[in-house]
């Protein structure tokens, strides 16, 4: 029974532990990330790609807050690219959706290239970037 009880409590205090790093990860002082799926229109891949290169090369060039701004391709399915955004706070990506860039860029210029998308927002577990001995 006292070791039945010691594991529910031992098991309490990570459930508890790990719901305070969400909530804390969730607060206006931690950095706001999305992540970006698109499926592109096959017949205009390449075209896309260059507008998704030039919206990558204007956020990171004009907007202090943002932190990371990458284009992925997958390398399974060549229409699938993801976009990891992530920005000071939720403010600086508002910035970023405001821009007139952005309006120019992504609104006029790729919505037409894009067949899906699909918008996450997610936050990061490991903010303090300090992984220690930990393998993953």
């Amino acid at each position: 029974m006292k070791k039945q009880v010691f594991i529910l409590c031992a098991l309490f205090l990570m459930l508890f532990s790990a719901n305070t790093r969400i909530l804390k990860a969730q607060t206006s002082s931690e950095p706001y990330v999305i992540l970006v799926e698109l499926i592109l229109d096959e017949a205009k891949v390449d075209e896309a790609i260059e507008v998704l290169s030039d919206i990558q090369m204007q956020t990171l060039e004009n907007e202090e807050g943002c932190l990371v701004y990458d284009v992925l391709l997958s390398e399974e399915d060549p229409t699938k690219v993801f976009i990891y955004e992530s920005y000071e706070s939720e403010d600086a990506y508002k910035v970023h959706s405001k821009a007139s860039y952005y309006n120019a860029i992504v609104v006029k210029k790729l919505s037409p290239l894009v067949k899906q998308s699909k918008v996450t927002k997610v936050f990061p577990l490991n903010f303090d970037g300090d992984m220690g001995d930990a393998e993953i």
